[in-house]
Order: structure tokens, then sequence, then C-alpha cells
């Protein structure tokens, strides 16, 4: 019989139950697979009383339910490191926005100032180029021909 590494000697015994084989053959099968004569009666027994399948049933079962319980604890554990990843990324964001918050503040608040005093700039460049207006500014002078005997003009209030 050829045998598979992945075969295992419950499987070899199960399937020459199945076929029929006697049981010199199946212990003789076994010696050569390097298991002791005794150990190999012991397995043809258990083999022929179809324990190994009742046995396969009773482990896929425990090992069901053990999957199982693993499940519940790593869906446990995986919405417990999504939740703390969410809060990292959260509190992340938050600080991302308010820093732009305060460098946007500070752009417009500069863009602000600088709109003022263009503003105001534009202001006394109109008030500047019509000389003939006084701008609310009151001049109160003397010229020289009043002061006769000083020779340059004095300017004594200038009122806003």
């Amino acid at each position: 019989m050829k045998i598979g590494k992945e075969t295992s000697i419950i499987e070899i015994i199960e399937k020459m139950v199945k076929e029929g084989r006697s049981q010199k053959e199946i212990l003789a099968e076994l010696k050569a697979l390097g298991i002791k004569e005794e150990q190999a009666r012991k397995l043809l027994l258990l083999g022929e009383a179809d324990t190994f399948s009742l046995l396969k049933k009773e482990i896929r079962k425990i090992v069901k339910e053990d999957i199982k319980e693993e499940e519940k604890l790593f869906r446990k554990l995986i919405v417990e490191i999504v939740q703390e990843e969410e809060k990292k990324v959260e509190e992340s964001f938050s600080r991302k926005i308010e820093e732009l918050k305060e460098v946007l503040e500070t752009k417009m608040d500069e863009t602000e100032k600088e709109e003022k005093k263009k503003s105001k700039m534009k202001e006394l460049m109109k008030m500047l180029s019509k000389p003939e207006a006084t701008h609310g500014i009151k001049y109160d002078f003397q010229s020289e021909k009043l002061l006769k005997g000083k020779k340059k003009t004095r300017l004594r209030e200038v009122r806003l």
C-alpha cells in the first residue's frame, strides 16, 4: 500500500478495514510503518470497532467549540483595537483641524490688517490728490506779510 506523507495511521487502518483486509495484512503494514506489534494490535482493535471515526467526530466537535470561543475573544479584541485606533485618529484629526484653524485665523487677521492699511492709503491718496480741500484740517498761521520782522512762516496750530 502506498502511503502519502499526510496520511495518518488512523486513516490507513480505517481504509484497510473498509477494504476488508485481514488482520495479518493490517498488522504487517503497521509493522512496516515502524509501529510495535502490541501497539499495532491495539490500534487494529480500535479501528475494527470504528472507534477512530467516533474519536474524530468528538475531536472535531471539541475543536469547533474551541474555535467558536477563540473567535469570540478575537472579535472582542479586534473591536477594542479598532475603537482605540478610531480614538487616536479622531484626536489626531481634531489637533490638525485646530492647528489649521489657528493658521487660517492668523492669515485672515493679517489679510484684514493689510486691507485696512490699503484702504487708508487709498483714502489718503484721494485726499492728497485734492490740494484745494482742507480735509477737515484747520490751519492757523501767520503769513510773512503780517510778521514783518520775521523771515519764516510759523505754523502755530493745526487741528484735526
